[in-house]
């Protein structure tokens, strides 16, 4: 497939809230519509930006996480020449996906920018996402987004069908989701990314009634001891 990648503009950095962070963050690539660079994954040197706004505000101040706690990376941490999502609706792109991924399908969502992002994690966004795990040892991951769900659920083979209102029901039901990324299991919590958690909704009020709910669960599961099943 046609590359799509900006390789001249190279990539952000992760983002460490401190010493001892432990939850990471991730987010599903550093495009966006202007040419300016991010320095930092997910635009966090930014304070008045709104992923900064709606990472430490909303979903944070939920789960009553402290900042030095996160930890930020992306599933693909390279620029695009467009948004994913418009450069997968391409006619011949599509096809091409489709053809090397038919078993990334469903009834509903977004498909065709799930096969595109799925090829880049599979070309290095995995092989970058489990330096980060195996280097900085987090103990759960907050997944932004549906494509970033869905290409995790396939990439590390786990159960399909499941929604990210589904994860977020079961966690309040002590019904933790985990993966299992180069050897190291997290717990994980999906979220929807800042424009969706922030523009719909149902997603407002579902997050301002469930985060503080799970955030008590979350930090039972990072203090827990790992050598007692």
């Amino acid at each position: 497939m046609q590359s799509f990648l900006l390789t001249e503009r190279g990539s952000p950095e992760v983002f460490r809230g401190g010493k001892t962070a432990d939850v990471l963050f991730l987010g599903q690539d550093p495009t966006i519509v202007s040419a300016r660079h991010i320095p930092v994954v997910l635009d966090l040197a930014n304070h008045k930006g709104r992923l900064y706004k709606y990472m430490f505000g909303t979903v944070c101040g939920g789960l009553n996480i402290t900042k030095n706690r996160v930890l930020a990376w992306n599933l693909v941490n390279r620029y695009f020449t467009d948004k994913p999502r418009k450069l997968a609706a391409r006619a011949e792109v599509a096809s091409d996906l489709g053809r090397r991924f038919p078993q990334l399908d469903g009834r509903n969502g977004d498909w065709t920018t799930v096969r595109f992002l799925y090829y880049y994690f599979s070309e290095f966004g995995q092989q970058e996402l489990e330096y980060i795990v195996s280097k900085y040892s987090p103990k759960a991951l907050i997944s932004l987004g549906e494509p970033v769900f869905r290409v995790l659920r396939h990439a590390y083979a786990l159960p399909q069908g499941v929604t990210i209102p589904d994860n977020l029901v079961d966690f309040c039901c002590e019904h933790v989701f985990t993966i299992d990324i180069d050897d190291v299991r997290l717990v994980w919590l999906a979220l929807p990314h800042q424009p969706t958690g922030d523009r719909s909704p149902h997603y407002k009020t579902l997050l301002a009634e469930k985060l503080p709910v799970i955030g008590p669960q979350l930090m039972a599961e990072l203090t827990r001891d790992p050598t007692i099943s």
